[in-house]
């Protein structure tokens, strides 16, 4: 149970990133946009990250591809829910009858989202030993915090994209997780 609820949070997650991996970066200028150049990093980096082969990662970039535009119109309609959600309970009297069927419709599609990322998880999963899966789910993490960290425009400028999965300016390195930024502390005196 404890699996599944992780494995959730985690299609979750990665459902709200992939919107940022959609877009061009300014990271990487030219060239094509982000997102192929993402995929080419990812189809060099999975086989060694995961101590898997080529066809095994053409395997898992395919089953990717396959759920990726489902989950991406899931989110979009879950946002546009959302959206519809917030403009009903703005009005003064909001119409209890509506919010109930667009809660009830809000529902269904987190269920969907639920069952297509387990879907793609046990596709997945078929095709990795568990020490594969591990490590596919701390490249995964790491590709999130990176993501992120891209989309914010935190940590670097002047269109020389930052080391870390990207693996710097040529994009080929190995996954790293930088460590923790200390952060100062000071205290009133006693």
């Amino acid at each position: 149970m404890l699996r599944r609820i992780f494995f959730v949070l985690l299609g979750l997650t990665l459902a709200g990133a992939s919107l940022a991996w959609g877009q061009p970066s300014r990271e990487f200028g030219g060239g094509g946009g982000f997102q192929d150049r993402f995929l080419e990093v990812k189809r060099h980096q999975l086989g060694p990250a995961l101590g898997v082969n080529q066809p095994t990662v053409d395997q898992l970039l395919a089953i990717e591809a396959r759920y990726k535009p489902l989950r991406h119109q899931m989110v979009t309609g879950m946002k546009s829910d959302m959206q519809r959600l917030q403009q009903l309970m703005s009005q003064p009297a909001p119409p209890e009858a509506e919010i109930k069927a667009l809660l009830a419709e809000m529902k269904r599609k987190r269920l969907e989202m639920l069952n297509l990322q387990q879907r793609k998880d046990d596709e997945e999963t078929a095709l990795l030993t568990p020490i594969q899966q591990a490590r596919y789910l701390m490249y995964l993490m790491s590709l999130i915090k990176e993501a992120r960290s891209i989309k914010s425009g935190a940590g670097g400028s002047g269109g020389q994209a930052r080391p870390g999965i990207m693996g710097g300016p040529g994009g080929m390195g190995a996954p790293t997780l930088r460590p923790p930024q200390e952060i100062p502390v000071s205290r009133p005196p006693q």
